[in-house]
């Protein structure tokens, strides 16, 4: 009986603590409001923040699922809002004329996607050198200790263009160059300098053509802006001579590069890196090659297949002038002004990483 009337009041004991814990917890979720609204504002955005996102919405300040990393120039004030009943119209490409010869479009990295990027190198000098092993030497740029400009942007060749957005293909005397910025490799720097502002990098922008009128001194032309540069703005550890490539098949076809990274379509990149085998006084390319070795291995991991193989070559290039000194060679002349733009801002992203990573 005893037995009996210890059992009845265990399970009397179970249920009326049961009954105490979902009241508990109800209370708990009524009272979540009022303890949200007692939170500290920096404590409840802490909260609340949704993941980090991917780096192809890194770069604008309101960033929007599967839209380019390409900025708008028009605002919300310039730019009246458009009528729900508006239709959006897009104008067709161009129809080809007859003599048009169509770009022969690849990938020019040494590996497919998919598979484990590799570090690669182009070696057009006698110099043996195993680019990987690059990575294990100490990161050579040291950051200034005062306020200013970071990275200049150069054009030595700025007159070198791409083909219109849309267009796949090009006349038989097609020069590939422009004296207009909109369709060079000026409108590709522009956009380099603008996301790495975006991200908080100081960026002065030379924006003149070095071989508009002289393509032969067009580096004598450069070296001499650079140096201006550099004595005006003592913070400057990084100058980018931003080029785009010429790429020809045996049958003298134009080649674009192209990939896809984050879901969009873009050229491809190239890092060159000067030497002093051709007898230029250049002590410290081993530094600049670092440099290019730290950057290929960023762009390697976040966009895979975005860089073609780094380019050693005999000559200096004006990189003697600063360590930290690269070429970057965005797309080719095959690539239309979009798809190089849409390099240009990938490019950026990588070049922020690798810096944040470097403290």
């Amino acid at each position: 009986m005893c037995d009996m009337i210890s059992i009845r009041r265990q399970k009397l004991f179970k249920s009326a603590a049961a009954a105490v814990a979902a009241l508990v917890t109800a209370g708990c979720f009524l009272a979540i409001p009022r303890i949200a609204e007692a939170l500290p504002a920096s404590l409840m955005a802490f909260l609340t923040l949704s993941p980090v996102r991917e780096p192809i919405t890194a770069l604008r300040p309101e960033p929007k699922p599967h839209e380019s990393l390409l900025w708008e120039n028009e605002t919300e004030e310039s730019t009246p809002p458009k009528e729900e009943s508006d239709e959006e119209s897009i104008a067709p490409p161009p129809s080809p004329p007859e003599n048009a010869i169509s770009v022969m479009a690849g990938s020019y990295c040494w590996y497919e996607i998919g598979e484990i990027p590799t570090m690669d190198l182009m070696n057009r000098t006698s110099y043996s050198v195993d680019l990987e092993s690059y990575l294990w030497r100490d990161f050579p740029i040291k950051p200034p200790e005062e306020e200013g400009p970071l990275v200049l942007i150069v054009h030595t060749h700025g007159t070198e263009a791409y083909l219109p957005d849309g267009v796949e293909y090009y006349l038989p005397d097609d020069s590939f160059r422009s004296e207009n910025p909109a369709e060079t490799v000026v409108a590709v720097g522009e956009v380099i300098a603008h996301a790495l502002e975006l991200m908080g990098i100081g960026v002065v922008h030379d924006t003149t053509m070095h071989d508009k009128d002289s393509f032969n001194d067009a580096y004598t032309h450069s070296a001499a802006a650079v140096k201006e540069y550099l004595k005006k703005y003592p913070t400057i550890r990084y100058v980018i001579d931003v080029h785009r490539d010429s790429i020809f098949d045996g049958n003298n076809v134009c080649g674009k590069t192209l990939t896809t990274a984050d879901g969009l379509e873009t050229a491809q990149l190239m890092l060159v890196v000067g030497t002093d085998e051709s007898g230029a006084s250049h002590p410290n390319w081993k530094k600049n090659l670092t440099l290019a070795a730290y950057l290929q291995e960023r762009m390697n991991h976040l966009y895979p297949t975005l860089a073609r193989p780094v380019n050693l070559r005999e000559h200096g290039f004006n990189q003697w002038l600063s360590t930290g000194s690269l070429i970057l060679e965005v797309g080719s002349c095959g690539n239309t002004l979009e798809e190089a733009k849409q390099a240009g801002a990938f490019f950026a992203y990588a070049f922020a990483d690798l810096l944040a990573k470097q403290g």
